[in-house]
């Protein structure tokens, strides 16, 4: 049989993680008051974190806790003190994002496991190879990958694999999302994100509307029916996501998921998933549910209708009663007083008095017809739907706030009282900690009432509102002697207290603060920088050399062909530029193949530029020389040294860094490059609201298609061969105007990311940044305009 997977589950509060441990979690991951990618989470800050750890320590429950955004050089300090205090503190590993945070936790504090987030966006094989010679122990996948894509990445790795299996989907792939960072500052992969695609948009092709709605809202993902087939894959860890969730929904769902789990394992060929269980789920908080990428699709993934909770249906308006603000509802559920409803039309309501037959009732029972005062507007025929049952939280509020907890860990007590010897207990758990202690009192003869086993036995056995409940009890005892109860209840309590104690305290470790060589800010360049342009054809790749581009990077969307590389690799050669053939960030196992001959192609020009990790590996084993591009959102310049130990020529700046920012990863790394012109994108994803709305088609890549928003802003929508959806900003950046204030940060190397671009204005962009680099022309409104925004170089981000 394949190994049991593990059950992880998100703790937002203490609650969240009393709910999660209680209702049978074998891990949960939590954040920090910092560096966690749910910063509106409530999180734990540091005076109760280790707290939280020891808490779930004692069920033997692990702890991952999430450092999973990217560290600006002036955070990275501060981040090392975090991570060497959670490594002291004994959790199980942290989940890291930042590539530059993994190599110094891998480095200098080598006994602290590290995670790789889905912020990583690790989605084939190659990846995961580049992570594990790093010491990486898991990583999460990308939500995107199908469960055959899973089995085979397991198949040719060692590396532990965890994926999502419930809770909100991303539409676009986890740290390669810029939307919520461009629309308003709050930046995904800093963790505020502020979810734009649960926001309404319409689909524009050819100036023609073709459909309006939650075009970007994915349903929530429900994987309960797919579990003997995520065990086929080889899921190590089982998520669910809910951070920002109450801790009753994650109570409900972990309880779900561990029997279901449990079920499979008891007996796989009758393992079933129950109607009610599903409903269960459903009641606790769904936006429709799908198993979105796991089974290879994304027709049914959409939730377009309403980005929030549905409930699930419990009855339908039969008629408008006396009193014009009751609603006359024939039952298909019960329903009780505390309960949310809501509305096909999206009105809700908390349900504060119930009618039946003239009375005022508390609940009442399907086939029941009631009336319910509502304020919304309510017709007949609407159909009602429950968002919340007061019984079910009530429930769920037990597992987390009662005292005495259902969670119970077996132990086995062993009580030795001989006569003239002090009274000798030791306690030992299922994981062999074992605790022995004798009392101060001698056992003595007793004068009245000898002491019995039973009444040994049954004042041992009171281990009350503990974490642990006896699974045997042996007693080895004199005749006549005695005991006092006062005693024994001492004994016992020191004994559980200190294996609670035990329990908690193996974890902690002794771990050093490594010291960090301060930057050298003497060491920035001041020689011009190089002009790299990024074009998507021949014609616009020989107008940029002509106008005297340093760098050209080639290749869309549409990978190019043999003959055209061709002419461009003649075109740079004669004038002298450099030649680096594009990769896309995004490449499954099964289309690495497709770019085998790309490599091949790039051993004739200067290398590649490479947005995808796996590429970084399969360029340093061919020995290609390579340029790291933006989508490996390089914060810091440990992240710059890094990607520069690994053999690249240069590496190119997140675009959510400001001027100053930017300033002080060049400081301390050189040959880092930046986007100061052009359209990037915002979005990739493999959801396409083109094929769901007017069908995939030869003219798909040639309309001009925008998603735009309620203000009006539109936002470019291409495709490319795999049909994956890149969405651009509704507005160029251009930093022309001040250019000199990049030019101060010592970067070496500029970027005009022309692939959007008209052909025809490439070659007089070219050179308008050609002449003010080398002194012909000054940066006086050259480019100004609100067509044209600077980005985060002034504004940065949260």
């Amino acid at each position: 049989m394949n190994k049991k997977p593990e059950l992880l589950a998100p703790a937002g509060d203490y609650n969240s993680l009393v709910a999660a441990v209680q209702n049978g979690a074998d891990a949960v991951y939590l954040g920090g008051s910092a560096f966690s990618a749910r910063g509106y989470a409530d999180n734990f800050p540091a005076d109760n974190l280790g707290e939280a750890i020891d808490y779930a320590h004692l069920y033997g429950v692990r702890v991952y806790v999430t450092v999973n955004t990217l560290i600006k050089d002036s955070e990275f300090s501060q981040a090392i003190d975090f991570l060497t205090e959670l490594c002291n503190m004994g959790v199980d590993a942290v989940i890291v994002q930042d590539i530059g945070l993994l190599a110094a936790c891998r480095s200098h504090l080598p006994h602290l496991p590290v995670h790789a987030s889905t912020q990583m966006t690790v989605h084939n094989t190659e990846s995961v190879k580049l992570l594990e010679q790093y010491g990486v122990k898991r990583v999460v996948l990308s939500r995107e990958m199908s469960l055959e894509e899973i089995a085979a990445l397991n198949d040719n790795t060692d590396m532990e694999l965890e994926v999502f299996v419930h809770g909100a989907l991303c539409i676009s792939y986890s740290g390669q999302c810029l939307m919520s960072s461009i629309i308003g500052g709050r930046s995904g992969n800093r963790g505020y994100c502020a979810q734009p695609c649960r926001r309404q948009y319409s689909l524009s092709c050819d100036g023609e509307i073709v459909a309006a709605g939650y075009l970007l809202s994915p349903k929530d993902l429900c994987a309960a029916r797919l579990i003997p087939e995520l065990v086929a894959a080889g899921v190590d860890s089982f998520k669910i996501e809910g951070r920002m969730k109450r801790p009753e929904y994650v109570g409900g769902v972990v309880s779900i998921y561990r029997k279901l789990i449990d079920r499979y394992f008891a007996n796989p060929t009758k393992f079933h998933v129950a109607e009610s269980e599903i409903r269960y789920l459903e009641q606790l908080f769904n936006r429709g549910f799908t198993s979105a990428y796991l089974e290879g699709g994304t027709r049914d993934m959409m939730g377009t209708v309403s980005p929030g909770n549905q409930g699930i249906p419990i009855g339908k308006v039969v008629g408008i009663g006396r009193y014009m603000d009751r609603a006359v509802v024939f039952l298909e559920e019960d329903l009780a007083v505390g309960d949310g409803i809501v509305s096909g039309a999206g009105d809700g309501e908390k349900i504060g008095v119930i009618y039946r037959e003239g009375r005022q009732e508390k609940s009442a029972s399907a086939g029941d017809t009631i009336e319910i005062p509502f304020s919304g507007s309510l017709e007949e025929g609407d159909i009602l739907y429950r968002t919340l049952d007061s019984r079910q939280i009530k429930q769920l509020q037990q597992t987390y706030t009662s005292p005495a907890p259902q969670r119970k860990i077996p132990v086995i007590m062993q009580l030795e009282a001989r006569l003239g010897h002090p009274l000798s207990l030791s306690v030992k758990d299922r994981d062999c900690s074992t605790v022995s202690l004798h009392s101060d009192y001698v056992v003595e003869a007793a004068k009245g009432k000898a002491a019995s086993e039973k009444q040994l036995r049954k004042q041992l056995a009171k281990l009350g509102n503990t974490a642990f409940v006896p699974s045997s009890i042996s007693i080895e005892m004199d005749e006549g002697i005695f005991v006092p109860v006062g005693v024994l209840n001492d004994l016992r309590n020191d004994a559980v207290d200190l294996l609670q104690k035990k329990r908690t305290e193996q974890y902690h470790r002794e771990c050093s603060k490594p010291s960090f060589e301060p930057v050298d800010s003497s060491a920035v360049s001041n020689t011009n920088p190089l002009l790299c342009v990024a074009v998507s054809s021949v014609e616009d790749a020989q107008a940029a050399v002509a106008a005297g581009a340093d760098v050209i990077y080639f290749a869309g969307l549409h990978m190019p062909s043999v003959d055209e590389i061709a002419i461009v690799k003649e075109q740079c050669q004669s004038y002298g530029t450099s030649l680096y053939l594009s990769t896309p960030r995004i490449i499954k196992n099964g289309e690495m193949k497709d770019l085998f001959w790309l490599l091949e192609e790039a051993r004739e020009c200067s290398g590649l530029l490479v947005a995808n990790m796996g590429m970084i590996g399969m360029a340093s084993e061919k020995q290609i020389p390579f340029v790291i591009d933006t989508q490996l959102n390089v914060f810091n310049h440990h992240s710059c040294s890094f990607l520069k130990n690994l053999g690249a020529r240069r590496v190119t700046a997140s675009v959510e860094l400001t001027l100053d920012e930017l300033g002080q990863v060049a400081d301390g790394c050189s040959g880092l490059e930046c986007i100061v012109e052009g359209n990037f994108e915002v979005m990739v994803s493999e959801y396409c609201p083109l094929s769901h709305t007017s069908g995939c088609s030869d003219s798909c890549g040639v309309m001009e298609s925008v998603l735009v928003d309620r203000k009006g802003y539109s936002f470019p929508l291409k495709t490319d061969e795999y049909c994956r959806m890149h969405l651009l900003n509704s507005r160029g950046l251009s930093m022309l105007d001040y250019l000199e204030d990049v030019i101060a940060t010592g970067v070496s190397a500029i970027r005009i990311e022309a692939r959007w671009e008209s052909p025809g204005d490439i070659g007089s962009l070219v050179g308008l940044y050609r002449q003010v680099l080398d002194g012909r022309a000054g940066t006086k409104k050259m480019r100004a305009g609100k067509k044209y925004t600077t980005g985060h170089f002034y504004r940065g981000v949260l």
